[in-house]
């Protein structure tokens, strides 16, 4: 068992010193990819918070990203969730840029004898940009991703987030020259996979011209950290949280442990349906052993709340002032395994 520091580790100053970062005023730009999970969020608070603190440092420099990862379909991950991303932005008064995969998860799900799809991005001006295929080599996917932290056979991080938003800043005008600093949010808590990753690493779109480090600002935080930080700036937690999930990935996460299918199929049948179709379809099941069917009637449905959250979560429109909290109150998610990376 690792004993993770209550405390966040302040470790900017010491990375600089030791040459893995650069000094912040040296960045033209700091990336914070943000899904809008408690990990991602608190981070981007952590980020205003020591912009607050370099008092000569740009707080326009900043700017969140978002990766939707259903791309304008409807099967896996939550409804709410761009337009929740969307409102806490606003908020902050941040710019937020989506990046997405032509037909999101569903259309790399469905893909036979064909390469993968291209992907569209927002660039500065709010122009949507499109990225055509890359290769002409087909072939077939038509499984769903594994459950396994290799990043090739679990292809929806790789192939929805990690490489889509790679492909948007290498690709955006903004971005051909310079030193960028590109946050993401692991924690090494969260599994024994991310206890290995490192805090600093050289991120896959450096090339001559352009110097891009990634750093894992909250990789040891502990999550009463990461909710004591929500608190304190009062920002409304996805609803997710309040469902009683304890991760927001996406909806319908292959990790879902057997409570959380019964939830899926509780508050939303139609998608549950479609999705056990497809392991039909395939005869590929998204557990190793098990059909989603089988894990949700093994399971109990934890979700107890009022209809209307319920109706919030499944909507696109999720409304600005509620970003922020009148009561803040932690969620009946918080500090619960719900399935996650292995």
């Amino acid at each position: 068992m690792i004993d993770f520091p209550r405390r966040p580790i302040v470790s900017f100053d010491k990375l600089v010193r030791d040459g893995h970062l650069l000094p912040v005023h040296n960045y033209n730009k700091i990336i914070v990819s943000f899904s809008g999970g408690k990990d991602s969020l608190a981070m981007v608070l952590q980020m205003l918070e020591w912009a607050c603190m370099e008092q000569d440092y740009p707080r326009n420099q900043i700017e969140l990203w978002h990766q939707d990862v259903d791309g304008g379909s409807s099967l896996m991950d939550w409804p709410c969730t761009p337009s929740y991303c969307r409102a806490v932005a606003k908020a902050l008064s941040l710019p937020l840029y989506f990046q997405w995969k032509d037909g999101g998860f569903e259309g790399e799900l469905l893909r036979e004898n064909e390469p993968t799809r291209g992907v569209y991005f927002e660039d500065g001006q709010r122009e949507i940009r499109y990225l055509p295929p890359q290769g002409r080599k087909g072939a077939t996917r038509r499984k769903f991703p594994a459950k396994t932290a290799n990043l090739q056979t679990r292809w929806c991080s790789g192939y929805l987030k990690i490489n889509v938003a790679k492909r948007a800043l290498n690709n955006d005008p903004r971005f051909r020259t310079g030193k960028y600093l590109f946050l993401t949010g692991e924690r090494r808590q969260e599994s024994r996979a991310r206890a290995k990753y490192n805090e600093v690493e050289i991120h896959g779109t450096t090339n001559r011209k352009r110097r891009t480090d990634q750093w894992r600002s909250v990789i040891d935080w502990d999550e009463r950290f990461i909710w004591e930080t929500i608190e304190r700036h009062g920002i409304t937690p996805h609803p997710a949280y309040r469902l009683g999930w304890g991760r927001v990935s996406c909806m319908a996460c292959i990790f879902g442990d057997k409570d959380q299918w019964a939830a899926v199929r509780h508050i939303a049948p139609e998608r549950f349906q479609r999705i056990h179709q497809y392991e039909r379809e395939f005869d590929h099941t998204i557990d190793n052993r098990l059909t989603v069917v089988e894990m949700a009637n093994k399971g109990k449905s934890f979700v107890d709340a009022d209809p209307s959250l319920v109706e919030l979560a499944m909507s696109e429109d999720y409304p600005e002032e509620l970003a922020l909290a009148k009561h803040w109150e932690l969620p009946a998610g918080a500090f619960k395994a719900c399935g996650g990376p292995t």
